[in-house]
């Protein structure tokens, strides 16, 4: 292989040392090449494999600095000699500014440093990713809903959503929005209003959805009529038709209830309406062109409205995708707010409008002068948002004489089709480069022995099976990519089994993965072992059993330490209950848990006091510290686990605290999505998905959970998609009857066994030496021939039909387990006793600087509830004499518009003409007297670039006078007026009070 080649693609068979090759490559570029580093963009998905990425470059390197014979190896795999020393300094002092990391984070980097030439003009970018994204997007779909409520386009919104809906309305409205916008929110960004036009064009003149019900019992009544004409073959045959007829006429559009037919209704609804119908109870029966003439009309009319209502379903899906689209365009990405996704976008607008590649271009002209030479990795996962991206830069590199191209990837491990990952880009960049781009194949593997490789072979390179389970397309498409897999060291002893456990749950096959492992001896042994499971909630559940089972175990993944686990889930719902003392759930779930018997010592049995107690704590320690006090006397009662997953949330809180804070609603935000990610580690079993695998190898795989569910699953065709059109589907029936439907779900269809055999093969090819892989038993019920699954093409391959428990194949040699030296036990050192840890700077809040001798305020949490409703209805307003306020149909709402309708309240939310800046919900940090306080103000007006202030709070006290007022808050505003005299020396600082009690402006 030239690894310097100008523009190279190589296909990277798993273990056949991508890495390797990558790290070649830029090492050949600036060591052979002489090319600058900086100039080199070298992408790949996770920082782990960046991280590894650089790591070889720089091993490679430093090996072949130190030693001749590593040297020799390095310069004949680029090809020629070059000084390594001069590289490895080269490649050092470039690191910091070496564009070596995600796809992702190298957009990023871009739209930071170019946002006013692609747009963004509304305020400075800022990634917006995690749990805070989920938490901005779930406030704007409350304000969706919300606002659409209570505007005057409220029954049109209503309408939207139960043509929506139609046929799920048993589901919840935000767990169906959600749905909507996770689904088909980048769809409509992609195309928008022209996916309204290709559904026009292409399921036009279609009847209005009513008129089956209107017509229905007519073309029934002929039908029946008609059947009296039948010559039945057998006895009962009449009464079946009858019960057929009887079910099309109390069928009901969007209802479903044809979707389970059988006999003569099945027959009738699968007939395409070409040559003779010929249905069947127990007995084939001749229906006669009468009842075909009659039946075509019928199914006619009943087939054109259900695709009727799926069009209403499908354009009301789209409306409701459009509304919430325009909200996050509003308050999200107009202000510079961004996510990943939407940095994909816009990275691709020069493809859609002229403006889009004027913006491009100005920004291309200063990249192309900053990099000539790009490398894809992992380009099989690579979506179409993100080649558009890259393509303009791409394109210049490949066709200019100094730039150069090399991608790299493997379309056997295209498993992330679900999130965009568009494996057919393999043909388009070698139809787009055509005779300028070099091909090569790796399908030796470095990774796996030869007993794992049989397998591999044998499942994965079955051309025959693959055509019988899942068609000639497949096999074909399969074929295309495949390369018989050969062992880099043929010599290498290891072994692989598969076994059909008894039954088909998961149950069985758990236990025997407990037992195998103790067979193995992985506890025991020097040895890494993957068990790969399909979903996180199997990681869950079976590292929780191993554990059990007494194995040190680490799962890889994504944890959510506040719903997995009782310890975390009873640490949200007492943020919950900060943040809502009237909610009496999320109270009776603190009271069911341990930390009732904490809190109730401290603070006694009334509620009140724990809340007011509980806060108090927060204001001197912190969330994180509140939480970390209330579990310290309880650790000798939770588990390992448990306890792990509480110090998830405790950290989330503590970072939480350390960039500001804020009240118990926002401390609930940051805890109630977290997920937290996790590494492999050093513990004998590593459980994680086959996703989150990829990448990896394991010393041991075993495979508990390997699919036999069919693909594809009709029942999860969610998205009908055309050339330029979307369609939330019908029923399969329906889909059978018209020719764009069945091309769009056999596309759908094939993608989808296509990633199952992908992931079929990442699974297998994570083992080195031992791979155990463990299926279900058939279960005497299935009949049907053919059955196209992934455990299947295990079986078949396997010579086996699956339905008796018990070895079902081997290869190899077990006593390789011998060669396997004993683990090392390691006798934890002493850990040394700190000292007691001295708080380098107190924590307070303006809230808390209250004057002494001031009047104690007797809170209720109905009192308190009303006032986040009227802070949240204040901070709805803007310049009221620039624009209509929007304030909520409610009692807050209404008590703020009555204030506002008093000239001395409305004027403090005028503008009139001044220069002034607004500020709502703005959070403050700043060191005053020693002490580190943090803060909210309620509305700040910045006037003449700083030289006036107004600071506005917003109070619902039931105080009887001014004077009390000011009592209780001089200590607060006064803390706000430093804070504003440290940002704007000089400034001339008002402090306001608006007092919904007393109904006026009162300062301070």
């Amino acid at each position: 292989m030239e690894i310097l080649s100008k523009n190279l693609m190589i296909r990277a068979s798993a273990g056949s040392g991508k890495t390797f090759q990558l790290s070649n490559r830029v090492i050949g570029l600036v060591g052979r090449g002489e090319i600058d580093p900086e100039r080199i963009v070298a992408l790949t998905f996770t920082r782990k494999a960046a991280g590894e990425f650089a790591d070889a470059v720089l091993e490679k390197l430093a090996d072949a600095a130190l030693d001749d014979g590593e040297r020799s190896k390095v310069e004949q795999a680029v090809g020629g000699a070059f000084d390594p020393m001069t590289v490895l300094e080269q490649v050092v002092r470039s690191l910091p500014r070496l564009a070596l990391g995600t796809m992702d984070s190298f957009f990023t980097k871009v739209v930071r440093g170019f946002q006013y030439e692609l747009g963004i003009t509304g305020g400075n970018f800022e990634l917006l990713e995690g749990p805070q994204r989920r938490a901005r997007l779930d406030e704007l779909l409350g304000d969706l809903v919300g606002n659409a409520l209570w505007d005057e386009n409220a029954e049109e919104f209503l309408a939207a959503f139960r043509r929506a809906t139609m046929g799920r309305e048993q589901k919840a409205v935000v767990e169906l929005l959600l749905g909507f916008f996770n689904g088909w929110q980048d769809k409509w960004r992609e195309r928008g209003p022209q996916l309204l036009d290709g559904i026009s064009r292409t399921f036009g003149n279609l009847p209005e959805v009513d008129a089956w019900e209107a017509e229905k019992s007519k073309l029934v009544k002929a039908l029946r009529s008609a059947s009296r004409d039948v010559e039945w073959t057998r006895k009962g045959q009449d009464e079946a038709m009858e019960k057929a007829l009887t079910a099309l006429e109390t069928h009901t559009i969007g209802s479903g209830s044809l979707g389970s037919a059988s006999g003569f209704l099945k027959g009738m609804l699968e007939w395409e309406g070409s040559g003779a119908l010929v249905l069947k109870h127990y007995k084939e029966v001749v229906m006669g062109p009468v009842f075909e003439d009659r039946l075509k009309g019928l199914m006619k009319l009943l087939v054109d409205c259900e695709l009727s209502a799926a069009v209403e379903r499908t354009r009301a899906v789209l409306r409701l995708v459009g509304d919430f689209d325009k909200i996050c365009e509003r308050q999200l990405r107009r202000r510079g707010l961004l996510g990943f996704d939407d940095i994909k976008v816009l990275m691709g607008e020069w493809l859609k409008s002229e403006s889009g590649r004027l913006r491009r271009e100005a920004v291309d002209f200063r990249l192309d002068a900053r990099y000539d030479h790009w490398l894809l990795d992992e380009f099989q996962d690579t979506s179409v948002a993100q080649w558009q991206g890259l393509m303009p830069w791409v394109d210049e590199a490949a066709s200019d004489n100094l730039g150069t191209m090399f991608v790299v990837g493997d379309a056997k491990q295209a498993i992330y089709g679900w999130r965009g990952g568009e494996v057919k880009l393999f043909d388009e960049i070698r139809d787009r480069y055509q005779g300028g781009l070099s091909q090569e194949s790796m399908p030796v593997s470095w990774r796996s022995c030869g007993a794992v490789l049989d397998l591999v072979n044998r499942v994965s390179g079955d051309e025959a099976g693959i055509r019988e389970l899942f068609g000639e397309s497949m096999a074909t498409r399969w074929a295309l990519g495949w390369e018989h897999h050969e062992p880099a060291n043929p010599t290498l002893s290891g072994y692989t089994r598969v076994e059909v456990c008894e039954g088909k749950e998961s149950e069985a096959r758990y236990d025997r993965v407990v037992e195998l492992l103790k067979e193995i001896g992985v506890d025991v042994r020097e040895m890494s072992c993957g068990v790969l499971v399909r979903k996180n909630d199997q990681v869950v559940e079976l590292a929780d059993r191993l554990r059990d089972a007494g194995f040190q175990v680490i799962e890889e993944g994504r944890r959510r330490p506040t719903e997995d686990h009782a310890v975390g889930v009873a640490l949200r719902a007492l943020i919950a209950w900060l943040a809502d003392p009237a909610d009496g759930f999320e109270r009776g779930v603190v009271a069911m848990s341990p930390l009732d018997g904490v809190i109730g010592e401290r603070y006694g049995v009334h509620w009140q006091a724990r809340w007011e107690g509980l806060l108090t704590e927060v204001e001197s320690k912190g969330f994180g510290g509140m939480l970390e006090g209330l579990l310290s006397p309880l650790r000798d009662t939770v588990s390992e686990f448990g306890h792990g997953r509480a110090m998830d949330v405790i950290r989330a809180l503590e970072a939480f605290d350390a960039d500001g804070g804020g009240g118990p609603r926002e401390a609930l935000s940051a805890i109630e999505k977290l997920e937290v990610s996790q590494e492999p580690g050093s513990a004998a079993v590593q459980v994680m998905t086959m996703h989150k695998a990829k990448g990896l190898g394991f010393d041991v795989v075993v495979l508990p959970e390997i699919s036999d569910e069919q693909v594809p699953n009709a029942g999860k065709f969610e998205i009908a998609v055309g050339p330029d059109w979307l369609l939330q589907p019908p029923a399969q029936w329906v889909r059978a009857q018209r020719p764009e439907l069945r091309e769009a779900e056999a596309r759908w269809g094939e993608a989808q066994q296509y990633e199952a055999m992908c992931l079929l093969y990442v699974a297998l090819t994570r083992a080195k030496r031992g791979l155990y892989v463990l299926l279900p038993e058939v279960p005497t019920s299935r009949k049907e021939p053919n059955w196209s699954s992934p455990a299947e093409l295990i079986r078949a391959a396997c010579g086996s039909d699956g339905r008796e428990a018990g070895v079902i194949d081997e290869v190899g040699d077990e006593s390789w387990l011998n060669e396997v030296k004993a683990r090392e036990i390691r006798i934890s050192a002493v850990a040394p006793v700190l000292a007691k840890a001295k708080s380098l700077r107190a924590r307070t809040t303006p809230s808390g600087e209250k004057k002494k001798g001031a009047v104690k305020i007797a809170l209720s949490p109905t009192g308190m509830k009303f006032g986040s409703e009227v802070h949240a209805a204040f901070e709805t307003l803007g310049w009221v004499d620039e624009a209509e306020s929007l304030l909520p149909e409610s009692e807050a709402g209404a008590m703020v518009k009555s204030l506002l309708e008093k000239a001395e309240v409305r004027g403090l939310f005028e503008r009139s003409g001044r220069d002034a800046r607004l500020y709502r919900e703005q959070q403050v940090e700043a060191i005053l007297d020693g002490k580190w306080l943090s803060g909210v103000i309620d509305r700040l007006h910045v006037f003449d670039e700083g030289k006036s202030v107004e600071i506005i709070d917003f109070k619902t006290d039931a105080v009887t006078s001014e004077e009390e007022l000011v009592e209780r808050y001089s200590g607060q505003m006064e803390a706000y007026q430093k804070v504003m005299l440290k940002v704007y020396p000089g400034a001339e600082v008002r402090c306001l009070l608006v007092s919904t009690k007393l109904g006026r402006v009162v300062e301070v």
